[in-house]
């Protein structure tokens, strides 16, 4: 009987050291996986960080369009002139046999004006060269505006067979905001104007923070 518990206990014993190695070996090999699995799980976490800073830096080319297109048509050039013109008025009178002239010298100041019109910049964007180009429209005259308190009579010659009218007066205007808006254009106006629109598209541009990851093309 005694020899019979002696190997029930032995028997008891071995198991219980059995159920021991397989615990020890299951904590360890739980041990083990945790160790593998953390580098991966924080290296999942900074792919995530950068993802975000990312998208983070990432120009929105229509919150910049808008903020120009609300500009509208802008000047960016100016134009002053003082003219000294002569306009002859003539007329043949009499069947066509005579001769008659009205005419007049006459001084007056004026301002040509240039500009771009900020609701037509289009601006492109491509996120894998880290690039932006903005397409700025070509300047142009906007308006010619003569100052009619500049203007003063030189001298004036008028014929009672042909007398200077109203109709004379604004078709003369008429004609010397053409020649105001001609030397405007001899003087290059529209290329200092286009110089400025670039500058102010530049400054406007450069106030985002994003920008400065990317490379920005004018054209």
């Amino acid at each position: 009987m005694r020899g019979n518990k002696n190997i029930i206990y032995l028997v008891i014993i071995a198991v219980a050291v059995i159920i021991s190695i397989v615990l020890i070996a299951g904590y360890m090999k739980d041990r083990g996986n945790q160790q593998i699995v953390s580098p991966a799980s924080e290296t999942s976490k900074e792919k995530d960080t950068k993802s975000e800073a990312k998208v983070l830096v990432s120009i929105s080319t229509e919150t910049i369009r808008d903020g120009l297109a609300n500009m509208g048509f802008l000047v960016t050039q100016e134009y002053y002139f003082t003219n000294v013109e002569t306009y002859t008025k003539e007329k043949k009178v009499f069947f066509n046999m005579i001769d008659s002239s009205s005419q007049m010298v006459f001084k007056y100041d004026g301002q040509v004006f240039a500009g771009v019109d900020f609701e037509k910049i289009t601006i492109t964007k491509d996120d894998a060269t880290r690039t932006v180009t903005i397409d700025i429209p070509d300047a142009e005259i906007q308006s010619v505006a003569i100052d009619k308190d500049s203007f003063e009579s030189y001298s004036e010659k008028e014929s009672i067979w042909n007398p200077l009218k109203l109709d004379d007066y604004n078709a003369a205007m008429a004609e010397y905001e053409k020649t105001a808006k001609q030397k405007a254009l001899d003087s290059g106006i529209l290329e200092r104007a286009d110089e400025q629109a670039k500058a102010i598209v530049q400054n406007f541009v450069n106030s985002f923070p994003a920008t400065a990851e990317y490379t920005i093309v004018y054209q």
